[in-house]
């Protein structure tokens, strides 16, 4: 194996998940050991100073990703379209259709190489992430399932009345954006729906994350913030997230109308979105503006977070820690706890406390 093979290798290895690269181990544990069994007892000595089990592992993933050499890589590129078994990787102004090897885990917005395999082209290898947006896998939260990578913001979008507004979806994109690194903006949309009587009620709920994350208000009925909206984003790469029915592809839509993203109207009676986006996509703008359009979301879960630091995601929570009585406060049933003070005082607002607690019983 080439040496520019095994730092190509192991950086794919280091891409994926805990329990996908624990299968993959395992699996080379199983390898070596047959293989080992299969040697006279008089090699013992030459075994003990052949192949380690990383070796087994990267040579499990040479094999599976189609025996192809790094110097014969046909190319470079990002992925823009995201399948089950498949992708298109936009390298320079061509688009490429590839194969995804089964030991390889592809996100919308990855860097890879790609090169032949057959009569067709497969991923070789997938670049380092600067950034990540990922939740557990729906079926097994054992697995991180990666949203998007690389983006620049992520648009958490939301919207009034239909579907009505989740706060309780905001604290959790707010923990998972920090986490992997991007930077967050919340869009409002469907501001056109509120009247005289709803409006104070409904942006009161929002009051709680003024001052600690970006926000807009937005409409693509009557044009409001689109063009803020638009300008917060422009020259950047970010990931449009949120419920099902939320507008996202709509408001990608009143950036360029020539994409003409599919839209379908919310679900009467039960203001429940209706999935229209059903893969992720990647679009590039006029103006070098990269948009990335994903499926809505029923729900969000956090992937593999730990008591103790969540309340680092909580930002308001950072100038009061330090008046803590214990190094370790969880803020929550501990004496002398400088966040449970501020909260009293007002300083820390209760619902984004209670979003604390709530998160904090299920790490």
């Amino acid at each position: 194996m080439q040496k520019e093979q095994q730092v190509f290798l192991k950086e794919q290895l280091s891409i994926l998940d805990t329990n996908e690269r624990l299968k993959l181990y395992k699996r080379a544990s199983t390898l070596r050991k047959n293989q080992q069994s299969r040697q006279k007892p008089r090699d013992d000595e030459r075994l003990s100073r052949g192949k380690s089990l990383d070796d087994f592992v990267l040579q499990i993933l040479l094999q599976e990703t189609g025996d192809v050499p790094v110097d014969r890589t046909s190319g470079n590129g990002t992925v823009i379209w995201l399948g089950p078994k498949s992708c298109s990787v936009r390298s320079a102004d061509e688009r490429v259709e590839c194969s995804i090897p089964r030991s390889i885990h592809v996100a919308i917005g990855d860097r890879v190489s790609f090169g032949p395999r057959g009569d067709e082209y497969s991923i070789v290898a997938v670049m380092p992430r600067s950034t990540v947006l990922s939740r557990p896998d729906v079926d097994n939260g054992r697995i991180e399932r990666v949203i998007a990578a690389n983006v620049d913001v992520v648009v958490v979008v939301v919207s009034v009345i239909a579907p009505p507004l989740h706060p309780r979806l905001i604290d959790r994109y707010m923990i998972a954006i920090q986490r992997g690194g991007a930077k967050m903006l919340l869009a409002i949309n469907k501001v056109d729906l509120l009247d005289g009587q709803t409006r104070p009620v409904e942006l009161a709920k929002l009051e709680p994350y003024r001052g600690i994350v970006a926000m807009t208000l937005c409409s693509t009925t009557d044009g409001t913030g689109i063009d803020e909206l638009r300008t917060m984003v422009t020259g950047q790469t970010c990931a449009f997230v949120g419920h099902s029915g939320v507008g996202k592809s709509s408001l990608i839509n009143a950036f360029d109308p020539n994409l003409q993203l599919l839209t379908r109207s919310v679900s009467v009676g039960y203001g429940r979105g209706a999935h229209t986006t059903t893969a992720s996509t990647l679009l590039r703008l006029a103006d070098g503006t990269q948009v990335i359009d994903t499926p809505g979301v029923r729900s969000f879960g956090l992937w593999d977070i730990g008591r103790s630091e969540l309340a680092w995601y909580f930002p308001e929570f950072e100038d009061y820690q330090s008046d803590c009585k214990f190094r370790n406060c969880t803020h929550s049933h501990e004496p002398a706890c400088g966040v449970k003070s501020a909260v009293a005082r007002g300083l820390i607002s209760s619902p984004r406390y209670e979003a604390y607690m709530r998160i904090l019983t299920l790490a």
